[in-house]
C-alpha cells in the first residue's frame, strides 16, 4: 500500500478518503452558486439605494449647505431641469449678489428651516382637483380632500362636475346640476337625446369650460357668476346646500 504523499493538498487527500466530501467540480459549482447569489443580492441592494427618493428636507439642507460655503455651482446643480431651462447659471449666480456673506447667510437660513419642512406632494388632476399626500412614518398617506367624485359643494366643484359629466356622457349627473325649476319635465334620457344630437356643440362647450376652470368666480348669496372667454358667463345657483348650473354659456 502506497503511503500518502505529504506534499499533496489536504483537500485532495480528503476527497479520496471521505465519500461525503464534495469533489472539486462540485465545490466549484457550490462556490459559483454562492458567488451568483451574493452578486444578485449586492445588485438588488445597490438598485434599491439608487432609486430611493430623497426627502425635501435633505435636498434643502444640501442646497443651503452649498450656499453657506459659497459653492454656487453645487447649489445650482441641485435645482430642477425645468428651472435650469428657465434660468441660466449666470442669472442664478447674479441673483445671489456679489457679497459672499449674504449668500452664506441665505444658505444658513434655508438649512435651519429645512428640518421643519413636512414632506408633502400635491397631485393635480385633469379637472383641476387636487389630492394631497404627506409622508408619515416612512409611508405616503393621502391627506385629503374627502372623496367627492361628483362634487357640488362649491361653484367650482359643480363646474368641474359638469365638464366631466358632459365629456363622459353621464347625463344622469348632468341632470343633478340642473336647477329644480328646469327639471319639471326633464330626464337624463332627454338630456342624452339633446346632447347626442348636438355633439359638436357639446365638445365646443366642454373645451371652452375646460380652459376656464381656473377663472375667478364671484359669489353673492345663493348666486355665483364666472365670466370667461370674450362674452360668456356661467351662472350658478345654490339649492338645498349644493350648487347647480343655471346657465353654462
Amino acid at each position: 500500500m502506497t503511503p500518502p504523499d505529504p506534499l499533496a493538498p489536504r483537500s485532495a487527500a480528503r476527497d479520496a478518503s471521505d465519500p461525503l466530501a464534495p469533489r472539486s467540480g462540485e465545490r466549484a459549482r457550490v462556490r459559483g452558486r454562492h458567488t451568483a447569489h451574493a452578486a444578485i443580492l449586492c445588485f438588488a441592494v445597490t438598485l434599491g439605494c439608487a432609486h430611493k427618493p430623497e426627502g425635501p428636507a435633505a435636498t434643502l439642507q444640501d442646497f443651503g449647505a452649498a450656499l453657506a460655503r459659497n459653492d454656487v455651482r453645487g447649489a445650482y446643480a441641485l435645482t430642477s431641469a425645468d428651472f435650469q431651462k428657465r434660468t441660466s447659471y449666470e442669472a442664478f449666480a447674479a441673483g445671489l449678489g456679489a457679497n459672499p456673506a449674504d449668500t452664506k447667510a441665505y444658505g444658513k437660513r434655508i438649512g435651519d428651516e429645512a428640518a421643519r419642512v413636512a414632506p408633502r406632494v400635491d397631485l393635480q388632476l385633469p379637472q383641476g382637483e387636487t389630492v394631497t399626500l404627506v409622508l408619515e412614518a416612512g409611508r405616503w398617506r393621502v391627506d385629503g380632500p374627502a372623496p367627492d367624485p361628483w362634487g357640488q359643494r362649491t361653484p367650482r366643484a359643480a363646474l368641474r362636475t359638469f365638464v366631466r359629466a358632459l365629456g363622459e356622457r353621464r347625463y344622469d349627473i348632468v341632470l343633478r346640476l340642473v336647477p329644480r325649476r328646469h327639471r319639471v319635465e326633464l330626464t337624463a334620457d332627454k338630456l342624452r337625446q339633446y346632447w347626442e344630437a348636438h355633439q359638436d356643440e357639446a365638445r365646443g362647450l366642454v373645451a371652452r369650460l375646460q380652459a376656464a376652470l381656473g377663472a375667478p368666480i364671484v359669489e353673492s348669496g345663493d348666486e355665483a357668476h364666472m365670466p370667461y372667454g370674450s362674452e360668456q358667463e356661467v351662472v350658478f345657483v345654490r339649492e338645498d346646500g349644493v350648487w347647480r348650473i343655471e346657465d353654462p354659456d
